[in-house]
Parts: structure tokens; sequence; C-alpha cells
């Protein structure tokens, strides 16, 4: 099983120097990869929190890094021209010589969209605005001058070089288990979720059902899934407790309670590891956790050294 980790640099109000100090901690430890999240609003409640722009910021990361993939799970499909978003893909791409992911998804957050002025369509039009989105960033990274006309969006003669070998794409998947993990093996190369492992199973059994009427190999696919982990010893804990309270302005059962309602995996390295392992059963290949404490750097290493080898 390989495993990520995810940053959304708006979860807990990240600075630059902080994010670049975990993936940088997160390559020496020998982590397969790391994420962003494709938000402008930070979630920690505190309106002058940081929420860095996840393209800008991806492509400065990806210049502190040698061997980490990296990618934004996910971006949303609304918030930039596909042919706009496969320049920017190409264009990280060639920076760090081949490591990023393409992670993308239908969008969510409604007050996000309206806040910074963009329409926040239907279920069925953003799904369409997915497939079409899709269907131009293969074009426009394989073939010469494509042209696309779709209900949505439209490019003509539409060159992007230099053109990448070959992006990985990923769909981000909450909870759907027709029309998403169906595209995913259609249109893309696996699935991302946030989703429990029994939802887990159900979203990968309907992408299994489609990659095999397809032929398509499995080997060629990733399923990877996002749980939020705090692990350690009881000392441990409590410290890393203690430390992320403070930067959010709550008391440490506050925090900790949040942590719990959020659905947060939480326990020694062999707790988390047994938790851990449904994941495994229902499909899931590629772990990308957001790992609570990991400002603190030394979690990771706790994640490194104790659960990692139990999985």
């Amino acid at each position: 099983m390989k495993f990520g980790i995810k940053t959304g640099q708006g979860l807990n109000g990240y600075k630059y120097d902080e994010l670049s100090s975990i993936w940088s901690k997160s390559e020496e430890l020998g982590f397969d990869s790391a994420w962003l999240h494709d938000h402008f609003l930070s979630s920690t409640d505190k309106s002058s929190d940081p929420c860095l722009e996840a393209y800008t910021t991806l492509a400065a990361l990806s210049k502190e890094t040698d061997k980490l993939h990296f990618g934004v799970m996910v971006t949303c499909v609304g918030y930039r021209n596909p042919a706009y978003l496969a320049k920017i893909g190409a264009t990280i791409d060639s920076i760090s010589k081949g490591r990023f992911i393409m992670g993308i998804g239908t969008g969510w957050f409604e007050e996000e969209f309206k806040s910074y002025g963009y329409t926040f369509p239907s279920i069925p039009d953003r799904l369409g605005q997915l497939r079409e989105t899709l269907k131009i960033l293969r074009l426009m990274w394989t073939e010469e001058k494509p042209s696309f006309i779709g209900k949505y969006y439209s490019i003509q003669n539409a060159s992007c070089y230099p053109k990448p070998a070959k992006i990985p794409v990923w769909i981000g998947i909450s909870s759907g288990t027709k029309t998403l993990p169906k595209m995913s093996m259609q249109l893309a190369d696996g699935l991302n979720t946030t989703a429990k492992p029994e939802l887990c199973g159900k979203i990968i059994e309907r992408a299994e059902e489609t990659r095999s009427k397809m032929g398509r190999e499995r080997s060629g696919v990733n399923y990877s899934a996002q749980p939020m982990l705090l692990v350690g010893n009881d000392s441990e804990i409590e410290n890393i407790v203690q430390t992320e309270a403070k930067s959010w302005s709550l008391s440490a059962n506050d925090f900790l309670d949040g942590l719990k309602e959020k659905g947060c995996i939480i326990g020694s390295a062999e707790q988390v590891a047994e938790k851990l392992k449904a994941f495994k059963i229902a499909g899931i290949d590629y772990l990308i956790p957001i790992i609570v404490g990991d400002r603190l750097l030394w979690p990771l290493e706790t994640i490194r050294d104790k659960l990692l080898p139990l999985l």
C-alpha cells in the first residue's frame, strides 16, 4: 500500500514555510506523495487565517522537492477553464520532471463559489462540466492542435506545449457510487475518496465493474482514500492535541471532540493500523491521510517508523 500526505492549506491555516517543511520532511521520510486542496476560504473559522491558492503554491513546492509525486486533491472543475487547467498541469509537470498527478472533482462548497463570484451549478451540470474537462485535458496533453465542442466548454486548435509524457488523473469522490466511479475508469486513471471503508467498498465495486467491462488492467488504476489520523502513545497524542488546540483557540477537549466528529482515527500505531486494514479490504491501495500535528514534523516520523510497517 502506497502512502502520501494531505496538507490542505486552508485546513489548519498553514503558512507557506510550514507547508514547505512538511513536504520536505515527507520526502526525506520516503512518503510517495503530498497533496494540497483547492479552496479559497480557510476552514479554521478565522477569516484572517491564510488559505494559499492551490496551483500557485503547488508550483513553488514542486521546486522544493525532488522525488515526491504531488497534486491538488481535488481540483474544483468550476474554478478554471479546462484549457487553462490543462496548460497549468502541463507546466507544473514539466517544472517537476513528471511528478504531477491531476486530482479533480465536481466541487461542492457553494458558499465559496458565491463568495468568489462563481455560479454554483446543479449536480448534473457539474458532472457534465467534469466529463468535458476530462476529455479536454486528455486532448490537450496528447494531440497537436485539438478542437472540441461541448455543452459547457469548447476549444479550437488549442496547442499545449511542452507535452507531458503521462499525467495520471484521479477523480475525487465523497459519496457517489454510480456516475463518478464509472467516470473514473472511462475517462481517468483512478479515484480518491473521503468515504469510510464500507462506502469505499461500494465505490470501488462500481469502478471495478466498469474497469472489468473495459478490459482495463487493474495495475493501471489507483484507488486512494484520505482518512484523518492522530497517531501516538498517550503522551504524544496529548502533546499534539494541546499544540493544535492552541492554534485553533480551542480547549484540548473541544479540539479532540471536533476530531472525533470528523471521523479522525485516533490511537497508537497498532490501534490505527488495525482500523486502516478495513480500507485495504475495501480495495484501497493508496492512503493519503490528513495527519493531525504534521506541522510539528515528528508525528510524520511516528507514522513512518511505527505505523507503516504494520500496514
